[in-house]
């Protein structure tokens, strides 16, 4: 893709911007899991996190230890300190160690859930196999009492140690038929202090409890481990609500944090993708403009002014919105989902099976909706182009539209260009407005069906009601991912475009260009001298030649008139001495040099041109007579002004030098306007100047007056002059006469009055016989082709 290639320079930026994404994305990605731990912990094991307990007694550390392996007695005993002068300990390890599905978490979790039971009481034939005092095992046990030649054969160990029995055994039957004929703690605590109890069978005792539970054990087990570590901090005087505030105030705090975290990212991120895309947009506009300043007529004419008005202007800011939205969106989408994925995947909750199905719909809204507009985009920016074309076409044609009272059919001219445009826009913004209300009907679709099938999950015990929040809101991440790349892909191709139109102005290759290896005049050559050597001319995509065969030579300090009839191609000559176009046949040297072996800037330099159509700039009447730079001094710019004759009305302006000119000079006349053009030229000193029919804004006696200042101050530089008017160019020192391209005639006016017959119609055409000084014969005779 093009728009990729422009950030070629801006790679430290993306990979910051990366950097930030990932963090804003991980800080939000968070939120839902503690959110899950809200509902789950805080809410419903009232801000318990973990089985193991920050404090507990020393006696119920003892009791858990009675269900465990020597090997996990050792490891829990290991994570609490010593006991107090209260008898609490406290634990010491770290907050993963003891955290939910730890091992040392796994390994109380039982034991705490037995211990609960017990506290709560339990039948004595459950707990048969543990304790051995179930009916069965009363009878059994009566049965097996020694008799007394037995005990007669007894050491007075064995008797001691069987009366130690007999009385543990008499004592936990007194503390059940205290307990209403179940077994408590205290009951079992006094068999095991008595030997009545085996504590390897405990063991096994609670190990089969866990697996008589099966599948529900995990939820079941950590559910009851942390109503036990609440029992266990009442039992120490500490309020389980102190503990629930506590827990939700951490986590309150902690989700604020990452909500400053993200926030801080996210205007970072869209800092660093605004000032991007604003660099790109620079860059590019800079590029372009001055790819379009180097430009000859030729490539201005394939483009068209509106269709380059609008490349610089329309297309970059749909690149820079690009470039913005690429940054913010395109990064960030891919990020987020596969952080989404990932922490959906670590859940394990068997419904990511609907993530499937949410991008299946997603993609077929997309498709759809992508298939419908994607034409429509293509062609909208060939429609603003048309637009800015017919606009332009009006507003330069104002006073002719007027004039002939064609302001009815160009509206309507203009109405069909707009139509079409709008029409376009409109299409693709309904069909657009579709995907935000069918994207949300899948959303909110995908929702209902996590909350059937996780409903039946948290029935089941195998999911916890916060799990399943926290998976309608990964999954609502991951579609909202899914749906902005597919958002942004319909900006990106309209954008695609305008990236590709502004690479067609970029890469458009110049006919004018720099020679490889310039040249200067040499220093003795002579100053102002141009000549044409049968120079020949064809415009771009023509079939004929519109210049052929021209040759004159003119120096400082001499004019030249160029005449001819309308279409002759006077103004095509003049514009090749300045490179605006490049000769196809013969050549063209100033001072001795071919105009195409120096540098544009020095040819340039050298030569003071004045279009037909003198254009100003906004700004005041001194920044337009030294447009040309630092070069024109104050007086260059006053003694140009005056052999210009612009002198009295810049006087007369409020202001005289510094008197304000708006854009193209609408705020003088045309004439002044023609008089200010020609004195910028005239300031910067050239060694020739084309005037291509500079004078005809001009009254005759300014006309006289100008002329006759030239050739007073103006002796170091040749005068090209263009000239529709014969009294603009009879004085002159040598006039060529052009017809159809071509050479007819060159003298001076007195020659060409009696050999040059085009020229002589003319002048007929302008001035009586008797101001030529012609008689009728000799008319005629010029006119047969005779010479007199």
């Amino acid at each position: 893709m093009r728009i990729l290639k422009l950030f070629k320079k801006h790679v430290l930026a993306l990979f910051t911007a990366i950097v930030l994404i990932v963090i804003s994305c991980n800080a939000d990605l968070a939120l839902p899991t503690y959110m899950s731990d809200i509902v789950d912990v805080g809410v419903q094991q009232g801000g318990i996190a973990s089985p193991v307990p920050d404090t507990i007694r020393a006696e119920s550390l003892d009791d858990l230890e009675l269900f465990m392996s020597t090997k996990d007695a050792k490891t829990v005993e290991a994570a609490f300190g010593k006991a107090d002068k209260n008898g609490i300990r406290t634990y010491k390890g770290t907050e993963d160690e003891r955290a939910d599905g730890s091992k040392l978490a796994d390994i109380m979790s039982l034991p705490e859930t037995v211990v609960l039971s017990l506290n709560q009481g339990i039948d004595a034939d459950s707990m048969g196999d543990m304790t051995g005092t179930s009916s069965e095992k009363d009878s059994d046990a009566a049965q097996a009492m020694p008799t007394p030649e037995q005990m007669a054969a007894m050491t007075p160990e064995q008797l001691a140690e069987m009366q130690q029995k007999a009385a543990a055994a008499q004592n936990m039957q007194k503390q059940i038929d205290a307990d209403g004929g179940k077994i408590t703690m205290k009951s079992l605590r006094l068999g095991v202090e008595g030997g009545l109890v085996d504590q390897s069978k405990l063991v096994e005792g609670a190990n089969e409890m866990a697996d008589k539970m099966g599948s529900m054990s995990g939820s079941i087990v950590t559910q009851r481990a942390v109503s036990y570590a609440q029992d266990e901090y009442k039992a120490q005087g500490i309020d389980p609500a102190d503990v629930q505030n506590a827990y939700l105030g951490r986590m309150a705090t902690t989700m604020f944090g990452l909500c400053l975290v993200s926030l801080v990212a996210t205007i970072l991120t869209g800092a660093v993708a605004s000032r991007t895309a604003c660099s790109i947009a620079r860059d590019l506009r800079r590029e372009t403009f001055n790819k379009v300043m180097h430009f000859s007529p030729a490539e201005v004419g394939k483009f068209s002014q509106a269709s380059l008005i609008t490349r610089c202007t329309n297309d970059i800011q749909q690149i820079q919105m690009a470039a913005t939205l690429f940054i913010r969106m395109c990064l960030m989408a891919p990020v987020m989902g596969i952080v989404a994925i990932m922490r959906v995947l670590a859940n394990h909750t068997g419904l990511e099976w609907t993530i499937a199905v949410a991008i299946i719909a997603v993609s077929a809204v997309v498709g759809v909706l992508m298939g419908l507009t994607m034409p429509k985009f293509k062609k909208m920016q060939s429609f603003v182009d048309r637009v800015n074309l017919t606009a332009r076409e009006l507003l330069d044609g104002l006073m002719p539209i007027r004039s002939f009272n064609r302001e009815e059919h160009e509206l309507e001219r203009f109405d069909k260009a707009s139509l079409d445009l709008m029409t376009t826009q409109l299409y693709t913004n309904r069909a657009m407005s579709f995907m935000m209300p069918l994207m949300m009907l899948v959303m909110n679709c995908i929702t209902v069906l996590i909350v059937w099938f996780g409903a039946q999950g948290v029935s089941d015990g195998v999911m916890q009601v916060g799990n399943m929040m926290a998976f309608i809101s990964y999954t609502m991440q991951i579609v909202m991912a899914f749906m902005i790349l597919t958002m942004v892909s319909v900006i990106l191709p309209r954008a695609e475009v305008a990236a590709e139109r502004v690479e067609e102005v970029i890469t458009c290759p110049t006919s004018i260009n720099d020679p490889s290896s310039p040249k200067l005049p040499a220093t003795s050559a002579s100053r102002g001298e141009l000549t044409f050597r049968d120079v020949s001319f064809q415009y771009p995509d023509a079939r004929a030649d519109v210049i052929s065969g021209v040759n004159f030579t003119t120096h400082a300090g001499q004019m030249l008139g160029i005449i001819g009839s309308t279409g002759s191609g006077k103004s095509t000559l003049v514009q090749l001495i300045p490179r605006l176009y490049d000769v196809t046949g013969g050549s063209i040297s100033l001072d001795g040099i071919d105009v195409r072996d120096m540098t544009l800037s020095e040819l340039r330099r050298r030569i003071g041109y004045i279009p037909q159509q003198g254009r100003l700039f906004s700004g005041t009447v001194e920044s337009n007579l030294k447009f040309a730079g630092d070069m024109v001094s104050d007086e260059d710019m006053r003694q140009a002004a005056r052999v210009a004759q612009a002198e009295d009305f810049i006087a007369e302006r409020e202001g005289g030098y510094d008197s304000p000119i708006s854009q193209g000079g609408s705020n003088v006349s045309g004439g002044q306007r023609q008089r200010l053009a020609i004195a910028r030229a005239l300031a910067k000193k050239p060694e020739v100047v084309v005037f291509d029919d500079s004078f005809s804004a001009l009254d005759y006696k300014t006309d006289a007056r100008l002329r006759e200042e030239l050739a007073k101050n103006v002796t170091d530089a040749a005068l090209v002059v263009v000239a529709q008017r014969i009294a603009t160019i009879m004085h002159a020192d040598q006039i060529i006469v052009l017809d159809d391209g071509h050479v007819v005639g060159t003298g001076t006016h007195e020659e060409l009055l009696h050999n040059c017959p085009a020229y002589l119609e003319i002048a007929q055409s302008q001035l009586s016989a008797e101001e030529l000084g012609l008689t009728q014969e000799e008319i005629a005779a010029v006119m047969e082709g005779g010479e007199r």
